[in-house]
């Protein structure tokens, strides 16, 4: 029998020696395959393809059973030719088994031997149709509720694989295999032989693959976003319960793909070859026939649910393009990652596959772990830990190149041996390479000790800025030093009335002369469209009906309103007028379109916007100017009559409520390679820390401006009520003047002083029944009482991340546990996780943040989750709140109208807000209140520096900073009374109808302020007519 062995070897070396060159060539099949699984690896939890998680899989799955058809066929015709008219040389299986006897023609006694008859392989083929479809059941429940779904045991795929390899290739019969005729071996020979020959060599090293990179995603998936996973309706308990059935299944669909797919004619005698040949091309194409199948099977649930579900049908058909190009980009890298694996199968073998995908999938996932930036500790990252997963990462690969160079099993067409040398040598010297790079990746990696509180450094930078600010705010002391700094400000010389505009500022102690920057960036688009334009399209919109919008007019200092003012939003617009008819008299004629919804509403695409911004009006040289020139005259008959539009035919707005809306209009505006174009955050269960770190220092906001920015924060869309289901939005990718009481950024709306605070529909008037303490004698609590009224959940659950909904469970319901910055028995700052009901325990500052009277807002089962979930607190008097020390402000469906009179009592304000208002940069944050990040996860640190944390082993773990919780409810009341007055609030609104009534002027580049008396004169004839 030996010797017909070596004859057999020596034959086949033979073949096989013409075939390197062939097989050179073939490298770069593993090298796509390594390539297409890093690429997926790295995609996966960005790609769009997921929002529409069925449709994705099954068209992945016709094209990737086409795929595999294509396979099959190819190599059962390229192997009839390569065989016709020749001996065959068959390599051997990588069980270490050699050649039974000699080579024998096509096809000589090939079925008469085959383990895989009809009836095993139809029962596979079911097997496999079985798993898939009850596998894509289970991950579309799955992920529907993804963000209670824990850590997934996928990772131990290939071990589970490599034990059923070595025991289902033990079971073949001994003569197969040369060394059981050898004589026993001593133990140390038998653990070599386990470990680095026969079907057992995979073992080990599949093991410490499985468990680094387990390991390694556990501690990844450590710190858990503030997205709620509901506990009272049994969510939390029966996701990760279908994870596990679902993993049990993907362990069924990998044996039986293996025993489908795998090289069979290498594990038989040569005179069954050429049978085994065809049967391996013949489960191929029975496995790609299953595939197809399958999404056939997919098609009719969906052509049946689009019968069965008409509310589903716009959502069921619908593509946006964002998806469109991820669905292509899975489409083709899927397909030709199989194609690549299944031609690598063919190099290497089944076992040596898996392992190349499970390394390319470990080191990915493991670098870019190592790479992740750290600010101030944050997000606390285990180097160390990582490190030692990295290592035991690279054991296990070289115990399996090892193991490949020690198997007396050298028969498999794969290089030569020097080649394969060097192959080896490149491979390590890459995988060094790898991890020399992830360390070296960010300057940054090592986390170095935090000794200062961050929070400490923002306070002291913000009270650095906010005097700067202030400081160049108000710099002028006359009318001429207004006008100076308005001309080296904004390039171009005040609009007319600007003397009337100072006059009125100053009677009023306005202490903002020069900084209204805000009116400059909400304006600035309008000033590409012609004055003539601008107000065909005021009135265009204004005839609209029932868009949520409606007119006030001004004519010859008098406002009014147009009558298509419904009577539940008349407040609105009476409040406008009343501090319109302040300074009514110094306008000229003019017509606004005012936003009657909460919602902001106009959402300009980046392109369009670009183009906007570039065809700005270009003023003259001011220093040329030879005078003032007033507002054109009889401008009230350049206004078009409203009810002389035509109904337009097609309608500029689009009714978005109820869906979600940060594609189609929170993110439009941002750059094609930003971030929120690109990406979509859906794993809704993980905090995304690299979200947050462009605008913060650790956990804690460190630019509140571009803390609510869109652009570089993707996992916005789940995260507020506006962007997940807005109650009313009626939005426009038009450039059209709306003005709003705020708008979130991404949004091109004018902003304006909200009538709610004017009005005093929530006022700070305390009394003796509800005084207002110091703050050193209110209670130390933390109050928010509200509705749920940011969006509407209509039945698909898009309250889990609305941000009143999370706050409330974040304080009251959480269960994972939380991140806090602690200092350590050292003195040292670190970031801990802690359970929640611990921190309640050991956090000095009480919570009481409730909703109250009932869920509103909400439909189907919605509703009767959010009352299991949440509960009810008592509802209070509005002034009752200034007996707490910590009041929490919280954005709804728009902006909050609490928080003017929050700044104005001697509490501190922890505010978390999307929205921003007429008076954006007059606050300054962490001066004037504590900035909460949307996702919340630096709540429980900023409520522990002010208030203390616990004590532990007789000592206070953290002191109550309550001078400086103070000093800012003290600064906040100080100033809110000199910027935020119902006087700051009426100048704001008059410079802003100022500059709105320059834009809508046909001569918008001659119409100016200048001061007379210093070289210019006033035009003759065109003083008069400023209506």
């Amino acid at each position: 029998m030996c010797a017909h062995v070596v004859e057999h070897r020596a034959v086949l070396r033979v073949a096989l020696k013409n075939e390197v060159n062939m097989d050179r060539k073939w490298l770069l099949l593993p090298c796509g395959l390594i390539a297409g699984t890093c690429y997926l690896s790295t995609t996966f939890n960005t790609s769009f393809a997921f929002d529409r998680p069925l449709h994705t899989i099954g068209i992945v799955l016709l094209l990737s059973g086409l795929a595999i058809i294509a396979h099959g066929t190819l190599t059962a015709r390229n192997r009839r030719a390569y065989h016709k008219e020749r001996y065959i040389a068959i390599p051997l299986s990588e069980n270490g088994r050699l050649d039974s006897r000699e080579p024998s023609p096509l096809g000589q006694r090939g079925l008469e031997r085959s383990l895989f008859d009809a009836k095993s392989r139809a029962a596979l083929v079911v097997a496999l149709l079985f798993t898939i479809c009850v596998r894509v059941a289970i991950y579309q429940r799955v992920m529907k509720d993804v963000e209670c779904a824990g850590p997934t045991a996928l990772a131990f795929l290939p071990f589970i694989l490599a034990v059923f390899h070595a025991a289902r290739n033990l079971k073949l019969p001994l003569a197969t295999n040369l060394e059981t005729s050898l004589p026993p071996k001593a133990f140390p020979e038998h653990v070599v032989q386990f470990l680095f020959r026969g079907t057992t060599r995979y073992i080990l090293p599949s093991f410490l693959l499985s468990l680094s990179e387990f390991l390694a995603a556990l501690r990844a998936t450590s710190l858990r976003s503030t997205y709620i996973c509901p506990t009272a309706n049994g969510t939390a308990w029966l996701i990760p319960k279908l994870q596990f059935l679902g993993f049990l299944i993907d362990c069924t669909a990998v044996l039986v793909l293996y025993s489908l797919i795998e090289d069979r004619a290498e594990r038989f005698g040569i005179d069954d070859a050429i049978s085994e040949l065809k049967d391996t091309a013949r489960n191929n194409v029975l496995v790609g026939l299953t595939f197809i199948v399958s999404a056939v099977m997919l098609a009719m649930t969906g052509i049946i649910a689009y019968t069965a579900f008409p509310e589903h049908r716009q959502w069921i058909l619908a593509a946006p393009a964002e998806y469109i190009t991820s669905l292509i980009s899975l489409s083709f890298t899927i397909p030709c990652t199989i194609l690549c694996f299944l031609f690598t199968v063919r190099l290497y073998g089944v076992m040596s596959t898996v392992l190349i995908v499970g390394f390319s999938i470990a080191y990915t996932e493991l670098l870019r772990a190592l790479r992740t930036g750290v600010s101030y500790t944050f997000p606390p990252k285990p180097t160390t830990e990582l490190t030692i997963y990295l290592i035991l990462l690279t054991i296990a690969l070289i115990l399996y190149l090892v193991a490949e160079m020690s198997s007396v099993d050298r028969s498999r067409p794969k290089m030569s041996v020097r080649f394969g040398r060097y192959q080896t040598m490149l491979l390590l010297f890459i995988i060094f390479s790898l991890s020399l790079g992830g360390f070296s990746y960010r300057s940054g990696w090592r986390q170095q000790p935090v000794l200062d509180h961050p929070i400490s450094t923002l306070i002291k930078v913000a009270t650095e800025d906010h005097d700067r600010w202030a400081a160049q705010a108000y710099q002028s002391k006359s009318l001429a030093d207004a006008v100076k700094h308005y001309q080296e400000r904004y390039f171009r010389d005040p609009p007319p009335g600007f003397d009337k505009w100072y006059e009125f500022a100053t009677i009023r102690s306005s202490i903002i002369i020069d900084d209204y920057d805000n009116i400059e960036e909400d304006l600035a688009p309008f000033s590409s469209l012609s004055a003539a334009k601008l107000r065909q399209r005021t009135a265009e919109i204004l005839a609209h009906e029932d868009v949520g919008l409606g007119g006030i007019s001004i004519r010859n200092g008098k406002a009014e309103v147009f009558a298509n003012v419904p009577g539940t939003h008349r407040w609105m617009v009476d409040g406008a007028i009343t501090m319109i008819q302040k300074f009514a008299e110094f306008l000229p004629d003019m017509d606004l379109a005012m936003n009657l919804n909460d919602e902001c509403r106009v959402a300009i695409p980046f392109a369009r916007l670009q183009q906007a911004r570039e065809q700005q009006t270009l003023y003259p040289d001011h220093t040329a100017a030879e005078g003032t020139v007033d507002f054109s005259p009889d401008r009230a008959s350049t206004w078009p009559n409203i009810a002389e539009i035509p109904k337009p035919k097609t309608s500029r707005f689009m009714r978005t409520g109820f869906n979600p809306t940060f594609q189609s209009h929170g993110s439009v505006n941002c750059p094609p390679e930003s971030r929120a174009r690109l990406e979509r955050h859906w794993n809704t269960r993980s905090l995304c820390t690299s979200c947050a770190a462009p605008h913060s220092m650790g956990a804690f906001v460190a630019n509140w401006s571009s803390s609510t920015d869109p652009c570089h924060q993707p996992d916005l869309a789940n995260l507020h009520g506006l962007h997940l289901s807005p109650s009313a939005l009626i939005g426009t990718h038009d450039l059209v003047p709306i003005f709003s009481q705020s708008k979130a950024p991404g949004y091109a709306d004018i902003r304006y002083p909200s009538p709610w605070n004017y009005m005093d529909k929530a006022v700070y008037a305390f009394n003796d029944q509800f005084p207002d303490p110091p703050f050193k004698n209110k209670e130390d609590t933390l109050f928010w009482r509200g509705a749920t009224s940011e969006g509407v959940s209509a039945g698909g659950g898009a309250w889990k991340g609305m941000l009143r909904q999370r706050l409330v469970h974040l304080l009251n319901n959480e269960t994972e546990r939380q991140i806090i910055l602690l200092p350590t028995k050292k003195g040292k700052l670190k970031y801990v996780l802690e359970e929640t009901e611990t921190l309640k325990h050991m956090l000095p500052t009480k919570l009481d943040v409730r909703f109250v009277n009932k869920i509103v807002r909400c439909g189907g089962q919605d509703c009767g989750d959010q009352e299991s979930e949440f509960g009810f607190g008592k509802s209070v008097d509005f002034q009752q709140h200034w007996r707490y020390r910590y009041l929490f402000d919280a954005d709804g469906a728009g902006f909050s109208g609490r928080f003017l009179p929050f700044l104005q009592s001697n509490s501190v304000v922890f505010k978390t807000a999307l929205f921003r208002e007429w008076y954006e940069g007059r606050l300054k944050a962490w001066k004037h209140f504590v900035p909460v990040d949307l996702r919340l996860h630096d709540l429980w640190s900023s409520i522990a520096y002010f208030g203390g944390y616990g004590v532990r082993e007789g000592e206070r773990v953290m002191e109550a900073r309550e001078k400086e919780a103070e000093r800012i409810a003290r600064d906040s009341k100080v100033w809110a009374e000199k910027v935020l007055r119902k006087e700051d609030m009426e100048i704001y609104y008059f410079r802003l109808l100022l500059e709105w009534g320059r834009l809508t002027d046909d001569k918008r580049e001659e119409v100016r302020f200048r001061m007379p008396g210093a070289g210019e004169r006033v035009k003759e004839g065109k003083a008069d007519g400023g209506g």
